[in-house]
């Protein structure tokens, strides 16, 4: 059986986990006994959470999820060392749980922005940073666009994450700009699904086409 172990960065994305816990503790007299940890679609808060779970045990939770996540991806990978764009993505988890735990510490004190702008800020950062490295991640990897059509065809992988970069980019900008002008948050949903299955749709139609180039040419 294949040993995993973790990494440097694994474990500094772990520890950025729990990092969050620090400005929880920083203003705990300050909180209220529950705090809103959910949020509904009109931005207003419908779910709530004990002072002690939102400052502990929410980055327990997540620090939990992304020791998980690492070891598995550590025993699906087939090389030794992350390159850089699987390093970024690594880190987009713990980063986002940092700044959303910031975000609802500030939103119980009467402090944060608009629930839907903050969500939109997120979103356009998460398609930009995604659609910039997503060209850049290997097939050997556990990350990425993962179909038996990609996976089988490193042409399709390729081109597929090329499109997919391209399409989060823009995507990102419209979501910007969805943000900026205070539209409603069904429309930034739309555009995550939208921006997420439209890769899986190309990679087959793309696959299909390169195996018919491929039986066309050894048929010749």
């Amino acid at each position: 059986m294949k040993r995993v172990r973790l990494t440097k960065a694994d474990l500094l994305s772990i520890g950025l986990c729990l990092l969050a816990i620090l400005p929880g503790v920083m203003v705990y007299d300050r909180l209220p006994e529950d705090i809103a940890t959910h949020f509904g679609m009109d931005g207003n808060p419908d779910g709530y959470s004990s002072r002690l779970f939102t400052v502990l045990g929410l980055p327990v939770i997540v620090a939990l999820i992304q020791t998980l996540y690492c070891i598995t991806t550590n025993l699906f990978r087939k090389d030794r060392e992350l390159n850089r764009a699987e390093k970024v993505i690594r880190f987009l988890f713990p980063v986002v749980l940092y700044t959303l735990q910031i975000f609802i510490l500030m939103y119980a004190m009467g402090k944060a922005m608009n629930v839907l702008t903050f969500i939109g800020a997120i979103e356009t950062l998460l398609l930009l940073v995604l659609g910039n490295y997503l060209p850049k991640v290997r097939r050997t990897t556990f990350f990425g666009i993962r179909t038996p059509h990609t996976l089988a065809n490193e042409e399709v992988w390729d081109r597929t994450h090329r499109f997919a970069g391209v399409l989060y980019v823009i995507s990102g900008i419209i979501c910007m700009i969805i943000t900026v002008t205070g539209m409603h948050a069904v429309m930034l949903l739309l555009l995550l699904l939208v921006t997420i299955g439209i890769p899986f749709i190309y990679s087959e139609i793309l696959y299909r086409r390169v195996k018919t180039g491929a039986h066309e040419n050894s048929v010749e």
